[in-house]
């Protein structure tokens, strides 16, 4: 009696087998690493987003104009949140000018990159 063919053939077929396994799961690693560095990124910029809604909610809480104008580091985050306040020349409809509307707007910069980046956020806000 003869072996069948066919027994020659089954390491080959293992080799191909982990080889196709290897890349796949190489593949997913892969998937997983982006997929992780994108949930990273955008948890910063929600925090960033949070950083600027608050500083300009506290900064239009103040009585006075002159105190509108804040600072604020978040050193965990590596930003810089800063408010200001600046005047809006605005006509209404009558042609006479409108005195107390000012835009409060809030820049978030980041310290630790030699060119920093970015973000800002802008709101209206009326103090006849």
């Amino acid at each position: 009696m003869t072996a069948p063919r066919s027994q020659g053939y089954v390491l080959l077929e293992i080799i191909i087998a982990l080889t196709v396994f290897a890349i796949v799961a190489t593949g997913l690693a892969g998937l997983l690493h982006s997929s992780l560095d994108s949930a990273n990124l955008l948890r910063r910029q929600a925090s960033i987003r949070r950083g600027l809604e608050a500083i300009l909610l506290e900064a239009r809480q103040k009585p006075k104009r002159e105190e509108m104008a804040l600072t604020y580091r978040d050193e965990a985050l590596g930003m810089e949140f800063k408010s200001d306040l600046e005047e809006v020349k605005w006509i209404n409809r009558t042609g006479q000018p409108v005195r107390g509307l000012y835009l409060l707007s809030a820049v978030a910069s980041d310290f630790r990159r030699p060119q920093p980046a970015h973000d800002r956020a802008e709101v209206y806000v009326y103090r006849p």
